[in-house]
């Protein structure tokens, strides 16, 4: 199988724009600062998802809005490229959640938006305008699977965002996602449940409602280690995605990440890092209501938190204290887990290695041909 270029990390950090920062993190290890952020503006949610990795942060608290207008002028300042707005919670829960989008875009920074898609229509022109990619996490596609996998005290919730969906492919600027978790689970009774059958529907679904893409990936634990699955899913998987990429045309795509094919086809759910240090780290970092964490897969961790947003984000990048807390983070033995930037990393580490030994290979290398600030 073939994972889609959109997925291509490498080749997204080799674009021409970034290879000034590129080369500052391999000559210097260290970045000015950030060319993403993750940005959760909030911790609060309204569906009770039971395989939420995030469940233990959820509502408890949230940036100000005053707060969150400075910040994302700290991020400009730091050189910040690309803004996610994600988080433990639901970003469109945020109550201005659209001034913060306005005041990001205004300062030149690409926007991205993953959201469970329910309050889209209350920020619909924003975000049809403003943001480059709205990716709406839906794991299902019918009504009744939602439920099992996506419950909350909404009543017909997956009918009102997929009908969300509908009204922001007919205006929107930049590209719309469907994405969906895969996900499987012991039921009371010992039996195993899973969301595996419905790959298929939903990315059918996806595309009559006019998502440009529809993304599918595995599930993880709370550790952010992948899941095994039964072999029932995954011959399912394989059924689904064979019948899903058919719906491939130059409108819409089928994509999904290589921890595909690790479920599917490796001994081992592991994976092992043989660089002592994550560049990636330099590239991108997670901001949210209770501190800032190194990446995604840290996110909520008391042992990586790199500090807090008390001081200016520009400034606190740079300081002793946040270069050493990332440097602390040793991915050969704090990275165990299934990362969708390890060969970006080794690709990263391997140049950075070659030019602290007096060999620049980054010179010999060709830039790629994309355009994507939101890149990694």
């Amino acid at each position: 199988m073939d994972y889609n270029p959109e997925l291509n990390f490498i080749n997204k950090v080799l674009q021409t724009t970034l290879r000034p920062r590129v080369e500052e993190l391999i000559k210097k290890q260290k970045t000015i600062g950030p060319l993403i952020v993750e940005f959760d503006p909030t911790t609060n949610c309204f569906f009770e998802c039971p395989d939420c990795i995030s469940s233990g942060q959820l509502n408890k608290g949230q940036i100000s809005t005053s707060k969150a207008i400075e910040l994302i002028t700290e991020f400009h300042n730091a050189g910040v490229k690309g803004l996610i707005f994600i988080g433990g919670g639901e970003p469109l829960a945020h109550p201005n959640i659209s001034d913060l989008f306005t005041h990001a875009y205004n300062l030149g920074i690409s926007l991205g938006l993953t959201t469970n898609g329910f309050l889209i229509n209350r920020h619909i022109l924003p975000i049809s305008q403003l943001i480059n990619w709205t990716r709406v996490s839906i794991d299902a596609g019918t009504q009744k699977t939602f439920e099992i996998f996506r419950p909350s005290k909404i009543k017909d919730s997956f009918v009102k965002i997929i009908s969300n969906l509908e009204k922001l492919s007919k205006i929107k600027k930049g590209k719309l996602g469907y994405s969906y978790l895969l996900i499987e689970r012991p039921t009371a009774n010992g039996t195993l449940i899973n969301n595996c059958q419905e790959i298929f529907i939903a990315a059918k679904l996806a595309k009559e409602v006019g998502c440009d893409y529809f993304e599918f990936k595995p599930m993880v634990n709370e550790n952010h280690h992948l899941i095994s699955f039964s072999q029932k899913a995954k011959i399912q998987i394989k059924e689904q995605l064979e019948q899903s990429i058919d719906l491939n045309d130059n409108q819409f795509r089928v994509i999904y990440p290589k921890s595909v094919e690790h479920i599917l086809f490796s001994a081992s759910l592991d994976q092992s890092k043989s660089y002592a240090f994550c560049p990636t780290l330099e590239l991108r970092t997670v901001v949210t209501p209770n501190g800032i964490y190194p990446c995604p897969y840290k996110r909520g961790f008391k042992q990586n938190l790199l500090g807090l947003t008390d001081t200016k984000f520009d400034e606190f990048w740079q300081s002793e204290s946040c270069q050493l807390s990332i440097k602390k983070v040793n991915p050969i033995k704090d990275c165990t887990h299934f990362c969708i930037r390890h060969e970006l990393n080794v690709l990263l580490y391997n140049l950075a290695r070659s030019y602290k030994e007096g060999i620049d290979l980054l010179k010999y290398i060709s830039v790629s041909d994309i355009n994507d600030d939101i890149f990694v």
